[in-house]
């Protein structure tokens, strides 16, 4: 499965690392591809993804938070 969100906050390359590399650690998540400049993401999941614990993940980051 794909689901596309925007992850606002996002302003350089680092940020696109960062957000890719927290979200390869969440369950269920196959790979996250982030575009820094407009925040649109990309992510294939199994269905059993938990996506509260993905929000989560962002937000601890500090500067960034999820729009569905």
């Amino acid at each position: 499965m794909k689901t596309e969100l925007t992850i606002v906050g996002t302003h350089c390359a680092s940020c696109k690392a960062l957000i890719e590399d927290v979200s390869s650690e969440i369950a269920g998540i196959i790979s996250c591809t982030v575009d820094y400049r407009t925040g649109k993401t990309i992510i294939e999941h199994d269905p059993s993804v938990d996506w509260k614990a993905f929000d989560a993940a962002i937000a601890a980051l500090g500067e960034y938070h999820v729009e569905r």
